[in-house]
């Protein structure tokens, strides 16, 4: 009779005491997410993210790290508030997905946007305290001396800045992470639903839909609804921001010197919007493309042996090369485009800075320093929204365009259900 003797793994250690102590550890997957039991202060500072960052800061990170989804953010439950609103677009002529998207986060969209008009005025109030600032120290040793403010206390208006600044960070940040998280339940709505649209389309609707448009409507145009929530704020933050910048200038300048600084400012906004709108429509360019290519290749696999058997190689790969050099120009059109664009809108603040002292200066005023460092802190302030501007824009017209081409799938034939669950969420309109 033949023996075996067992052999040890050599890639396989003997299990140590620390081993036995992390296999008895409750692993983070299997517990419910912090935010589901987080207080006001920790949702807010964020504070229930601090023990994944300490893990991550001494080791590396696995999939058992990380929790699972709160329930409020599960597809069920996204899907579930999405599809009162979805039912009433299937009842119009022309259904609108980015109208029932919003009705659907309306409380939650309007919230955060307060939040950054928030953190916006605290922001505006930073120069005034500079101001005050430079004017104790430039007077502070004589007699009945004022700030702007009317705190005439150093150490009041430092600890008054200091306070300012963590506050204004503070409700930005939060205002971010809102709008991040509403951008990621809106890429779950979408890509639930166009999974679930699959299942259900007719075959008739089927031949009118290619693979790659669907695989290009669950990835790339739920990634871009997502980046659409994240900037699409600051199409109108930007101005609002900007218009109250040039504003509080011409009240610490004159209002010739602001009015001025504003129509550059206003020039070049309405490059960075026409120039963003067309990126964006290049990169519709690019996803169309992209489908295209996505599509053959799938053909090509899945008829690998017919293919094989006629030597078609060469001319299927011609043709793949030649839509794939149609994508990579676009993609440096789309690429050039795009750095031109931040490049061009980051320098507006500095030259609209420059026109607005020149100004102030020719008509005779004297430029003492702390009206300098106050119409230079007002143009930091001008920096986020302009560099932010063309890309929301930007962004904000890729996620109508994917919104467009997901209503479109969504309102497609499909066969008739035996039960009635879900039936309204991606269901043929009714007449």
């Amino acid at each position: 009779m033949t023996d075996f003797v067992a052999l040890k793994s050599p890639g396989k250690q003997p299990p140590s005491k620390d081993d036995d102590v992390v296999a008895d550890e409750v692993t983070w997957n299997n517990v419910p997410h912090p935010l589901e039991t987080a207080n006001l202060f920790s949702f807010v500072g964020v504070n229930w993210m601090g023990p994944l960052m300490s893990k991550g800061s001494k080791s590396t990170l696995v999939e058992e790290n990380i929790w699972p989804l709160p329930h409020f953010d599960t597809s069920a439950n996204q899907s579930k508030s999405f599809e009162s609103h979805w039912a009433e677009q299937l009842e119009l002529d022309s259904p609108n997905l980015a109208l029932a998207l919003f009705r659907t986060f309306k409380p939650r969209i309007i919230g955060s946007f307060l939040l950054y008009i928030l953190s916006g005025a605290i922001l505006m109030v930073q120069p005034i305290m500079i101001k005050s600032m430079l004017q104790y120290l430039t007077r502070y040793d004589q007699p009945n001396f004022t700030t702007s403010l009317g705190v005439t206390n150093g150490y009041a208006l430092a600890a008054l800045l200091t306070l300012l600044t963590f506050v204004s960070v503070t409700v930005g940040d939060f205002g971010q992470f809102l709008t991040n998280r509403l951008g990621c339940n809106a890429k779950i709505i979408l890509m639930d639903n166009v999974f679930r649209k699959i299942l259900r389309m007719s075959g008739h609707a089927k031949k009118t839909m290619t693979t790659g448009e669907i695989v290009t409507m669950a990835s790339v145009d739920a990634d871009r609804l997502f980046f659409g929530f994240m900037l699409g704020y600051w199409t109108l933050i930007s101005p609002l921001m900007l218009l109250a910048v040039f504003i509080l200038i011409g009240n610490e300048l004159d209002w010739v010197s602001g009015l001025v600084g504003g129509l550059f400012m206003l020039l070049f906004l309405y490059f960075g919007f026409v120039s963003g709108k067309h990126v964006g429509q290049i990169r519709r360019h690019v996803l169309g493309v992209q489908s295209e290519r996505v599509k053959l290749t799938n053909e090509v696999l899945q008829g690998i042996r017919v293919v094989k058997l006629y030597a078609w190689e060469e001319s299927l790969a011609a043709q793949l090369a030649e839509i794939r050099s149609r994508e990579l120009a676009l993609l440096k059109s789309y690429q050039t485009h795009r750095i031109l664009n931040t490049v061009f809108m980051s320098v507006a603040p500095v030259i609209s800075l420059a026109a607005c002292l020149m100004i102030y200066v020719a008509r005779g005023f004297t430029l003492t320093t702390p009206l300098a460092f106050t119409a230079l802190a007002y143009m930091n302030i001008a920096r986020q929204p302009c560099t932010v501007f063309s890309t929301a824009v930007m962004g904000l017209s890729e996620a109508w365009a994917s919104c467009q081409r997901i209503t479109k799938f969504l309102v497609a034939d499909e066969i008739p259900l035996l039960e009635h669950s879900h039936a309204t969420t991606t269901g043929i309109r009714r007449r």
